[in-house]
């Protein structure tokens, strides 16, 4: 018999990401609203983040990320979580990197977004069915962005949320359990950056959203949406 949420138990969230760093640049308040609240979250990182760039200033002279990328990713996910009040588990997977050029190149062999749908699945299968989250939050079709990674990631919670609950599938991985509810973290809505962007101007800080925002507009008036 498949295990289905209780209204007394305690409510669970599970955030589906593809790499340390986008709990918190895509639904940390969420999370962090959420565990506030008594609501018990875990993130779930699909990949180590080790193909990943230094984007902040402040840390192109450290020495760490540029010898073991993936080790100071670890450190900064550590951190993040205490930040947001959340819990965290690595599933597992090698980090694909963001192909660039023309024509693109191919990604690196093993990578996650390389892997058969149920290896890539089996690890999150495993982590719903002992975690136990009433919802699962994750990205669109899309990835938010088109990253490999982040399109990975959700085709995986969507694996995870319809089979979790089946003891035909998946079997040998922990005891069934059906999620109620499944959600896309739209990060990437426009409206959201129209938000920033106006409360940033409004406090008389420059926004660094404005040519994102002006794209976005010359792509709607091209019927391009």
């Amino acid at each position: 018999m498949t295990a289905s949420p209780s209204p007394s138990a305690p409510l669970r969230l599970l955030a589906v990401h593809a790499h340390p760093d986008d709990e918190s640049s895509k639904g940390a308040a969420t999370m962090a609203m959420y565990a506030a609240a008594g609501v018990d979250v875990m993130v779930a990182t699909c990949t180590d983040g080790s193909r990943g760039d230094i984007q902040n200033p402040a840390m192109e002279g450290q020495p760490h990320p540029k010898r073991d990328m993936a080790g100071a990713r670890r450190l900064e996910m550590d951190a993040a979580a205490e930040v947001l009040g959340i819990r965290q588990r690595w599933l597992g997977f090698v980090d694909s990197g963001l192909p660039e050029g023309d024509p693109l190149p191919a990604l690196p062999p093993g990578c996650f977004a390389l892997q058969p749908l149920e290896r890539a699945t089996a690890p999150l299968i495993r982590l719903v069915r002992d975690f136990k989250p009433h919802v699962i939050l994750s990205y669109d079709e899309n990835g938010g962005y088109p990253h490999p990674d982040h399109i990975m990631a959700h085709r995986v919670a969507v694996e995870a949320f319809a089979a979790a609950g089946d003891p035909a599938r998946y079997p040998g991985i922990g005891e069934p359990w059906e999620p109620s509810k499944l959600y896309y973290d739209r990060a990437f809505s426009p409206d959201r950056f129209r938000a920033l962007h106006s409360a940033l101007e409004e406090a008389g800080l420059q926004s660094p959203y404005a040519e994102r925002l002006a794209a976005w507009l010359e792509a709607d008036a091209e019927g391009h949406t």
